[in-house]
């Protein structure tokens, strides 16, 4: 079987609804496919699959921006809870606690850095989802690719 091209999505940009982007995002945080809400998606915990279990879209997309963008996400998602972490730590106190901030927040950020590694992968393909939903063409090209993308390209078409 011969490999199929690489593929760039073909689809435009498109205003999302308010409704699709939260069907897409909350998909995406029960860490199921944000495409078709089923998967499995988890290869294990650090490791999404190369494509969905049900629908077959590749988690990766075929785009090279895939990494820049879930780990913007990630740790975002580590800043907030951090950010979270040092108001708890100052409501529940009555004088600020510097040595549990100084020594708790670098191992919270770095189990945070674990905990959130697969929503961040899923909530940057359910914003990309968002943004560019998937062509029946593009989904076929999907589900016709054996392993993931490859930065090497093909001819130009």
């Amino acid at each position: 079987m011969t490999k199929p091209p690489e593929m760039d999505s073909e689809s435009p940009l498109e205003l999302p609804t308010v409704k699709r982007t939260l069907r897409l995002f909350g998909r995406a945080f029960l860490l199921r496919c944000p495409h078709c809400g089923k998967g499995p998606v988890l290869q294990h915990w650090l490791k999404l699959r190369v494509k969905c279990g049900n629908c077959g879209l590749r988690l990766q997309r075929g785009e090279h921006d895939t990494f820049v963008g879930s780990m913007f996400i990630l740790f975002t998602l580590v800043g907030l809870a951090g950010y979270a972490a040092i108001v708890l730590a100052l409501t529940l106190t009555d004088s600020t606690p510097w040595d549990l901030l100084e020594n708790g927040l670098p191992v919270l950020a770095a189990v945070l850095l674990f905990v959130f590694f697969p929503f961040s992968k899923l909530l940057w393909l359910a914003f990309d989802l968002t943004l560019r939903p998937v062509t029946l063409k593009e989904l076929e090209w999907h589900r016709s690719a054996e392993e993931e993308f490859s930065t090497k390209r093909d001819a130009p078409r």
